[in-house]
């Protein structure tokens, strides 16, 4: 008796880390790698989870491959804690795990919700399909937001399939590239019908996405605005250091005045100008007139205080010759990064986060801009919200996005936040200038084409001609309408098998 309880505990612990190692194996598929075959490797836990015996063990078992996928693709968000609080480095693996076990429960819920007593291996996986795509939509939700990682970022390695984005957006994606992992789990359940279906669509989309390509050219740069996107390569560590200060806006201002080309707008990173406003306003002036021209706009990072003299975090627009021209506040913050949750509870994070929390700007607004036109500034993680980029009416003519990703090093976040960047441009059809202050800086237009980038950690600048925006796309107009619908397919297929089945009995 004892001897088959100790080979019961030892299968299942092999189980568990099987299915753990299944999703790390799997989340190679994502940004930056694209070994899209590593997919498929997910179909193991979920065939051990539809042949589960109960709601909770299926909720373990892809739980677990959940916690192996978010431990390998988020991993890096614990570095920040290195260049923090560098004193605190033997925490980030509890940082990484903690953040990866939150994250998996998620996948966990979407195995209990599709886990139908009494129903067929077949019902239990098409359930589990649009319960999944819909658990992945509510995270970029609930407790603030945390939407990375999503599957259907995979289809970012080619611009022909990620086209599709401008149809049904990123959580439309994600549930094709989950239908696309599960094809060997309903090939072995007879369903090769509907595993064809679900290769095929991919395939089709990819089709679609090059012919729609072909048929719009990269735009003639001839009178096109210019925009020149500053890189200053800062060390995180370095970066809020007052002696550094005057050499860091030297490298701002020669960046920004380097090279024959006269920009019609400059654009400098997140907290370029590394001081309050209200503190350095002679400073500020000066550094503004050193960096551009007449009839040349500075768009910049820089924090402030408001009038409760609570911390922003702002992006600032000038004009040379009129001084500042409109200021936008970050509206939604990184949680644990610009606030801590329930922070009564927990105070020991003011180690990592600081002791004051920083304040959710109130409104959105579009920054008008002379020659170029109406421009939606995002801050950071702002952009990685798929539907929630655009808020305003009417629709703007360029999407900037100004981004620190100095506090993840050279791991694979800033890639990772790129092939963000570039989905929501091909989603909203909108051209977008990403600026980074360590990297990685790019433009796309509005089908999510690369028209330049500064490799990471870089110090440089680029010049980029802006290009048109496009006819708002099925996804700008519609949001995440086609999304839903797709789902209520898949579960209107699993309760069609369902009631089949019942019949049969």
């Amino acid at each position: 008796m004892q001897l088959l309880k100790k080979i019961r505990i030892k299968y299942r612990f092999a189980g568990v880390l099987i299915d753990v190692m299944s999703g790390a194996a799997a989340s190679l598929a994502l940004p930056p790698f694209f070994v899209l075959p590593t997919l498929c490797i997910l179909g193991l836990p979920v065939w051990r989870m539809i042949h589960a015996n109960s709601r909770v063990e299926a909720a373990c078992i892809f739980g677990a491959a959940g916690f192996g996928w978010f431990l390998a693709s988020t991993f890096w968000v614990s570095h920040a804690l290195i260049v923090s609080a560098p004193a605190l480095w033997f925490l980030t693996p509890f940082v990484a795990l903690t953040l990866a076990l939150i994250l998996a429960t998620f996948w966990a819920v979407a195995a209990a919700a599709s886990w139908v007593p009494h129903a067929s291996a077949l019902v239990r996986v098409l359930c589990l399909l649009a319960a999944f795509a819909l658990i992945e939509w509510t995270r970029s939700f609930v407790a603030s937001g945390f939407p990375w990682s999503l599957m259907g970022s995979v289809f970012a390695v080619h611009l022909g399939s990620l086209q599709m984005a401008s149809v049904m957006g990123i959580y439309g994606l994600t549930l094709l590239a989950f239908g696309c992992a599960i094809v060997p789990v309903l090939w072995l359940l007879s369903a090769r019908r509907l595993a064809l279906i679900l290769l095929v669509l991919p395939v089709l989309g990819t089709g679609w996405g090059i012919a729609r390509l072909d048929r719009q050219p990269a735009e003639p740069t001839i009178n096109a605005p210019i925009a020149r996107l500053v890189q200053p390569a800062v060390p995180q560590q370095d970066k809020w250091n007052r002696q550094k200060r005057p050499a860091h806006l030297a490298d701002l201002i020669n960046l920004s005045q380097a090279g024959a080309n006269k920009p019609d707008i400059v654009i400098w990173p997140e907290t370029a100008f590394a001081g309050l406003p209200s503190q350095n306003r002679l400073l500020l002036a000066d550094t503004v007139r050193a960096a551009t021209h007449p009839g040349v706009f500075l768009l910049t990072g820089i924090p402030r205080f408001n009038e409760e003299h609570r911390p922003l975090n702002s992006v600032f627009l000038f004009d040379h010759q009129v001084g500042l021209r409109g200021v936008y506040d970050k509206r939604h913050l990184v949680p644990f990064g610009e606030y801590v949750p329930f922070r009564s509870w927990i105070p020991y994070l003011d180690i990592i986060s600081g002791p004051a929390d920083f304040v959710a700007g109130k409104k959105n607004h579009l920054m008008a801009i002379s020659g170029i036109g109406k421009v939606q500034t995002l801050i950071c993680y702002e952009v990685i919200f798929a539907g929630r980029v655009v808020t305003s009416q009417p629709r703007p003519d360029l999407i900037v996005n100004v981004t620190n990703d100095a506090w993840f090093g050279a791991t694979i976040g800033p890639w990772q936040h790129l092939y963000q960047s570039q989905m929501r441009a091909a989603e909203e059809g909108i051209p977008l200038l990403r600026v980074a202050n360590t990297g990685i800086s790019a433009a796309f237009d509005g089908f999510g084409r690369q028209l330049g980038s500064i490799p990471l950690g870089e110090r440089a600048y680029l010049d980029i001609a802006i290009p048109s925006v496009l006819t708002a796309p099925v996804f700008a107009r519609f949001g995440n309408a086609g999304f839903f619908a797709l789902c209520l397919v898949v579960f209107g297929s699993a309760w069609g098998f369902y009631r089949r089945e019942k019949r049969k009995v």
